[in-house]
């Protein structure tokens, strides 16, 4: 099996524990290290215990009314983490959330439920300076 993610730094911002486990051993089977964080509110200080990031995956939905667009905006204040790619993983309708992940300036959109043989794929072109707009 060849390993298309090796030795990539791939942060997830996920606060469902079923979907961020399912990513993160999709990653790793590829080679990945992964970190993550689960509410959005440390995501900076972690993004920085674990930089060097080559990539990282954001939920667009969490609770307590914080939004993946907050935390878009949140990373993108931080100038080491100005030109990390940003992927929506989200369940949110793809015809509304894509045009504004898209203005907004993400580098992708993968629809949840994530297909685990194309995942992988994914994330490795957006690696590739491609973007993903996955709409399931």
């Amino acid at each position: 099996m060849s390993l298309i993610l090796q030795n990539k730094r791939i942060f997830l911002i996920e606060d469902n524990l079923a979907n961020r486990a399912i990513m993160q051993i999709l990653l790793e089977q590829n080679g990945a290290q992964t970190s993550f964080e689960r509410w959005g509110r440390d995501t900076v200080k972690r993004l920085k215990a674990f930089a060097p990031v080559d990539i990282i995956l954001l939920d667009l939905m969490f609770p307590y009314g914080v939004t993946g667009y907050d935390i878009f905006d949140n990373i993108r204040i931080h100038e080491e983490f100005k030109n990390i790619p940003i992927v929506a993983v989200s369940a949110s309708d793809p015809s509304t959330a894509i045009p504004k992940v898209k203005a907004k300036g993400f580098q992708g959109f993968i629809t949840k439920p994530i297909d685990y043989d194309k995942f992988p794929k994914q994330i490795k072109s957006v690696l590739d300076k491609q973007m993903v707009w996955d709409v399931g």
